[in-house]
């Protein structure tokens, strides 16, 4: 093992396998797991109902502190951000929202720092610090429900971090949250975020189990998204093909992600050019992925087009001067969406006062 092996890493057989090579019964397996999964305790010193021995072989190779807690701090709206570090120094950020009609979301990062540049999103300026493994984003949640001694009921991978570049760890934590082992989630309890990468998206309609799927668009020319988001896919038809293809091979849940940033991109043109995209309007029905598509046996309780979007105010972070819209230019841009005959949402930003709304996870640690 290395020096900084986490338990949460492992996958339940890799987990077995482990055990066995020290001599544990099969049951012991199925214990460890439970402890780490299910009941927020990843130390092995504290799993009370293993031998003394076994916790002590199992503390010598597993590290009782992945991630160092630096700082937690509460938002006037209810919202915690959690910061922590790797044992690299690297920066991780969570934030969890209760509140919600649905009850309670915690928002993780699938890396530390971010490589895909955007210019209106803090954590682009930081770029890339590391990677994150499947127990380094798993350790947010646990350790987050211990902390605050609240029940996540959603996780939203909208922190940190492109989730679609971390295909592997991503899989492996959806896989161990809808299992039966682990939290017996719900896929439909799981939204993973994209800037927009259209092989990925592809990928993971056809890998993954039923996950809700957040594209965020943002921009609606590829001038503007080449200009804006230099490391996201361009191609608006390319794009839309991608969605088109996970909704209907996957009948995952999708939604467009909209941020509104005064003069930038909240123009009557924005707003007719954006709901044009929804409904799927221009899409190359000769293309192969979207033939593809269409003869995918066609999942239940497929949702209607057009796609729903959601409409963000702009979160100002220090590193960009942007200004977001006015809320009378958020309602006429949602006005006409809806005239549009698309279904809009528009939401309020959580945590803005502490740094944890959509955009300002950043370097700097929280507070």
């Amino acid at each position: 093992m290395s020096k900084h092996a986490i338990l949460a890493d492992l996958p339940q057989q890799k987990l077995a396998e482990l055990l066995a090579g020290l001599g544990q019964p099969d049951y012991r397996a199925e214990q460890v797991f439970d402890w780490v999964h299910r009941k927020n305790t990843w130390e092995p010193v504290l799993m009370s109902n293993l031998p003394a021995g076994l916790r002590e072989q199992l503390s010598a190779q597993f590290e009782a502190e992945p991630l160092v807690l630096r700082d937690q701090v509460k938002s006037s709206d209810g919202s915690i951000k959690y910061a922590w570090l790797t044992h690299d120094d690297h920066p991780v950020e969570a934030v969890m929202m209760p509140g919600f009609g649905y009850g309670t979301a915690l928002c993780v990062s699938s890396q530390s720092g971010c490589p895909m540049a955007c210019k209106f999103c803090e954590t682009g300026y930081m770029g890339l610090k590391s990677w994150l493994s499947a127990g380094q984003i798993l350790l947010q949640l646990y350790a987050v429900e211990r902390l605050s001694g609240m029940t996540a009921d959603r996780m939203v991978f909208m922190g940190m971090g492109e989730p679609l570049l971390n295909l592997r760890a991503v899989k492996q934590v959806v896989n161990v949250l809808t299992s039966e082992a682990g939290r017996a989630w719900s896929p439909r309890r799981i939204t993973i975020s994209t800037v927009g990468l259209a092989a990925p998206m592809v990928k993971l309609a056809r890998e993954f189990p039923r996950v809700n799927l957040a594209l965020s668009l943002h921009f609606t020319t590829e001038g503007l998204r080449r200009e804006q988001m230099p490391e996201a896919d361009h191609s608006l038809q390319a794009l839309q093909q991608a969605l088109y293809f996970y909704r209907r091979f996957n009948g995952g849940k999708v939604t467009l992600e909209y941020t509104l940033i005064s003069g930038v991109n909240d123009r009557e043109a924005d707003a007719r050019r954006l709901a044009k995209f929804a409904r799927m309007a221009g899409l190359d029905r000769d293309s192969a992925l979207v033939q593809e598509a269409d003869e995918a046996p066609e999942p239940p309780r497929l949702r209607p087009l057009p796609v729903h979007v959601n409409l963000i105010a702009y979160n100002p972070i220090p590193s960009a001067d942007y200004t977001g819209s006015a809320d009378r230019e958020i309602s006429d841009f949602a006005r006409l969406l809806s005239e549009a005959g698309v279904p809009v949402t528009v939401r309020r930003s959580r945590g803005q006062d502490v740094g944890a709304a959509c955009g300002q996870l950043g370097s700097r640690l929280a507070g």
